[in-house]
């Protein structure tokens, strides 16, 4: 593992999106997307570390809201239609997947993602405090914000059917850590404790949910 911080970025070569003033919103969302996927090294190198909080909330709630409304628009006229009739009637009704159900939630889902990735960074800066990553930080909350928010491109990925939750999270996992390392400029075993933190805690108590509910389940069915 690397044990040397990154270094900041070369000036005159901005994020696309970053620079999108002189190219073109639609365009530099697009080409900033590219680049997170096919060179993301590259990516964090050219992204920003403060100055400008709007950019990575923008687009980490557009890109987050794209996979969200494709998904759902997949799943309710895709998926359920194949289900067993009862079936997929009630898991429709249930996932309120009717056409009002949808448009609904597609209209507020901005307003809950965007303070779902401050919420996510605030997470994230608590973990990096706690494994000494921001010893030669010099962006504070605002790396850590902008790393959720970039992170949020293998969002994308969860509208692969089955297996796309499974990629959406590794695929988040080895971009936050990337994006810790950089905008903190921090080690890489440091920016990996970072970001497993919250994973084994959230994994541990979920962990500890199903065997509460497991235990009572028995403990009813002994009865």
């Amino acid at each position: 593992m690397s044990s040397v911080p990154p270094e900041p970025p070369l000036p005159g070569n901005p994020l696309p999106w970053e620079a999108r003033h002189t190219r073109g919103a639609l365009e530099a969302f697009f080409d900033t997307l590219g680049i997170f996927f096919s060179r993301p090294g590259e990516a964090w190198a050219r992204a920003r570390e403060v100055g400008d909080l709007g950019s990575p909330l923008i687009f980490g709630t557009t890109v987050a809201w794209l996979s969200y409304a494709v998904h759902s628009i997949l799943n309710r006229f895709l998926m359920l239609p194949l289900l067993p009739g009862a079936l997929g009637r009630r898991l429709g009704t249930m996932g309120h997947y009717g056409r009002i159900g949808i448009v609904f939630h597609l209209i507020f889902a901005p307003v809950f993602i965007a303070v779902a990735l401050f919420i996510g960074a605030a997470v994230l800066h608590v973990c990096c405090v706690i494994t000494g990553a921001l010893s030669n930080s010099a962006s504070g909350f605002e790396g850590s914000f902008r790393t959720v928010a970039y992170s949020e491109v293998s969002s994308l990925a969860v509208m692969i059917p089955v297996v796309g939750g499974i990629i959406a999270t590794v695929w988040w996992v080895i971009l936050a850590v990337q994006g810790v390392q950089r905008m903190h400029r921090t080690t890489q075993s440091k920016a990996i404790a970072a970001i497993l933190i919250p994973v084994v805690v959230c994994c541990g108590g979920l962990l500890l949910v199903a065997v509460i509910a497991g235990t009572a389940f028995l403990a009813r069915g002994a009865r």
